[in-house]
C-alpha cells in the first residue's frame, strides 16, 4: 500500500515539475517572440510620413502599446531591448513584459517620474538581472574594466529622438535604510538645481569601480541603468552614462 502511494507521488510531482518546465520554456519563448517582433518591426519602418513628432520607426510600437518609451541597445551585447515608461505604477514592468502581460522577464522600463519631452538630468532605467545575461543581467559584464573599453557607449534612443550615451561610472551600491545618512543613487530622479547635478555625479564617480576618465557637467543628460547585484543584500549595480548632443538626430 505505502509503494503504491508513493509511486502516486511520485507521478504527480513528475507531472508537475513537467508541467512547470513547459510553463518556463513558453514564457521564455513568448518574451524572445516579441522581442524580436518589435525588433523587427523597427527595422523594417519606413522614413518619416506626416508631421508625428515620434520617430516612423517606433510609431507601430507606440500604437500597440503608449507606455513604449524607446529603445536601448549595447553593441555586440545580448543587450537590444525596448524601453517602456509605466504611466502610474512604477513596479508594473518588474512582474510584466512590453505588451502587459505577466512575465517573470518583466522588461526594461524608465522611472515614472521621467519626462520624455524634456530630457535634462537624469534618467534611471530598471531592469531584472538574470544569469544568463538577459535584460540587464549583462551589466555584470562592466564590472570588468576590459569589458568598459571594449563598450564604452550605449545606444537609447526614446521615441523622439536617437541618442548616443559614453559611460562615465559603474558602481556597487545598495538599498539602504530610509533614515541612513548616505549617498542613495536611486533617489536622483527628478534632479532640479545644478547642486543636486553635482551632488549625484560627485557620488557615483567616488563609487567608481575604475576610472573612465570621463565625467558630466551641469546642463548634461544622463542615463542610469540599475539592476540587482547579489554581492550583498539588496545589493545593486549600476551603470551611468553621459549624453553625446552631437550624437542626437532629430528626425
Amino acid at each position: 500500500m505505502k509503494l503504491k502511494i508513493l509511486s502516486i507521488a511520485l507521478f504527480f510531482i513528475f507531472i508537475l515539475s513537467g508541467a512547470y518546465i513547459v510553463y518556463q520554456l513558453t514564457e521564455g519563448y513568448l518574451f524572445y517572440h516579441l522581442n524580436q517582433q518589435w525588433s523587427k518591426s523597427v527595422e523594417e519602418s519606413s522614413k518619416d510620413e506626416g508631421n508625428s513628432k515620434i520617430l516612423a520607426k517606433y510609431r507601430d510600437i507606440y500604437e500597440e502599446n503608449p507606455e513604449f518609451a524607446g529603445w536601448i541597445r549595447i553593441k555586440d551585447t545580448m543587450m537590444d531591448y525596448p524601453v517602456m515608461k509605466p504611466m502610474e505604477d512604477n513596479d508594473f514592468y518588474l512582474t510584466h513584459g512590453p505588451s502587459g502581460e505577466r512575465s517573470k522577464y518583466g522588461a526594461i522600463y524608465l522611472d515614472v517620474a521621467s519626462d520624455l519631452f524634456n530630457q535634462q538630468g537624469n534618467w534611471i532605467l530598471y531592469g531584472h538581472y538574470f544569469k544568463d545575461g538577459s535584460m540587464f543581467g549583462m551589466l555584470q559584464e562592466y564590472e570588468q574594466e576590459a569589458f568598459y573599453k571594449e563598450h564604452p557607449t550605449i545606444e537609447f534612443d526614446t521615441i523622439y529622438q536617437e541618442g548616443t550615451y559614453e559611460i562615465i561610472a559603474v558602481f556597487l551600491s545598495k538599498v539602504y535604510q530610509q533614515d541612513q545618512n548616505i549617498f542613495k543613487y536611486y533617489k536622483y530622479t527628478d534632479i532640479q538645481s545644478q547642486e543636486e547635478f553635482e551632488a549625484y555625479v560627485r557620488g557615483i564617480k567616488e563609487l567608481s569601480l575604475y576610472p573612465t576618465g570621463k565625467t558630466a557637467s551641469y546642463g548634461d543628460s544622463l542615463i542610469t541603468l540599475s539592476t540587482c547585484d547579489y554581492w550583498t543584500e539588496n545589493g545593486r549595480l549600476a551603470v551611468v552614462a553621459k549624453k553625446l548632443e552631437c550624437s542626437a538626430k532629430k528626425q
